[in-house]
């Protein structure tokens, strides 16, 4: 739970025990401390009402009557590391832990007796880096307009990590410039904003080797010049080095909390050698990866 609750992940719960002892009491203040935590974000969302929707990440998915995904928002990539084509076409029990899949099968029959249907589930949802994603979620049955018979929508909500723009935050432009020379970009909002998706796809994505920076820029609407040295601006480092530096952390992360071997770790995180992996992690941590886990 505290390592969720390290990722931003302040909806994930334990499972009170119906014990009476020392662990059972740290689970309630656990619970208690992220409800807290979670109670604050919302605060602050309610606070500033024109912010709210940038607090928020929409996990949605559509389904057909057999639970299988015919389309899917950007978000559930990130959220679940997985790409599209891993998560279209496929049943929706693919994605959940076991104890959710039975709990899924269980389920869906009942709701698909009434025509029109809405329910709240809690789900657990687990990653290719064995990371769990518990969540409340809302599951719709509804009649598809097309004639294609009855549609299942999931959707449930998140709070992001990142800090959102506040209107008028970057009235005055953000000036970028290259060297000690006169600046060369001026980044609007909406600049920074395509930047920090950029920042977050890496995050979420570190497997994956990055295309080239031109046709990245494209991609996101802005011009390889501009995305380069904005980002430069932003986060203090380069795209580059700031994919290395977020695959040695995650790669860190699963040798101190799984048992999964070294090599399988650095193919997670997008190595393809060992030994340079073990280099580039020494390098940033004083200490091999086996040393770490030894």
């Amino acid at each position: 739970m505290l390592l969720e609750m390290a990722q931003g992940n302040f909806f994930y719960s334990l499972e009170p025990s119906g014990k009476n002892d020392n662990v059972a009491s740290l689970v309630v203040m656990l619970n208690m401390v992220n409800e807290e935590i979670r109670a604050s974000f919302i605060h602050q969302g309610f606070a500033n009402a024109h912010t709210t929707p940038q607090y928020v990440i929409q996990m949605s998915l559509l389904m057909d009557s057999q639970g299988n995904i015919e389309m899917i928002n950007n978000k559930v990539c990130s959220l679940l590391s997985r790409l599209p084509k891993d998560i279209i076409g496929h049943p929706l029990t693919e994605l959940l832990t076991e104890s959710s899949q039975r709990k899924w099968i269980k389920k869906l029959p009942s709701l698909l007796k009434k025509e029109h249907s809405e329910t709240v589930l809690n789900l657990e949802f687990n990653t290719p880096e064995g990371l769990l994603i518990k969540k409340d979620c809302t599951i719709s049955i509804f009649q598809a307009l097309d004639g294609t018979g009855r549609k299942i929508l999931l959707d449930t909500v998140f709070f992001s990590k990142g800090e959102p723009f506040g209107k008028g935050l970057w009235k005055n432009p953000l000036k970028v410039s290259k060297g000690v020379g006169n600046p060369k970009v001026r980044l609007s909002q909406e600049d920074i904003q395509m930047i920090r998706k950029v920042h977050d796809m890496i995050i979420h994505n570190v497997k994956n080797d990055l295309p080239k920076l031109k046709d990245l820029a494209l991609q996101i609407g802005t011009n390889e010049f501009k995305l380069k040295y904005g980002f430069k601006q932003l986060y203090g480092t380069t795209i580059f080095k700031f994919l290395i530096q977020e695959r040695l952390r995650k790669a860190k992360t699963l040798i101190q909390y799984t048992s999964l071997s070294i090599k399988t770790i650095a193919h997670m995180a997008g190595f393809k050698s060992v030994p340079h992996f073990s280099r580039a992690f020494k390098e940033k941590y004083g200490r091999s990866p086996s040393d770490l886990r030894g």
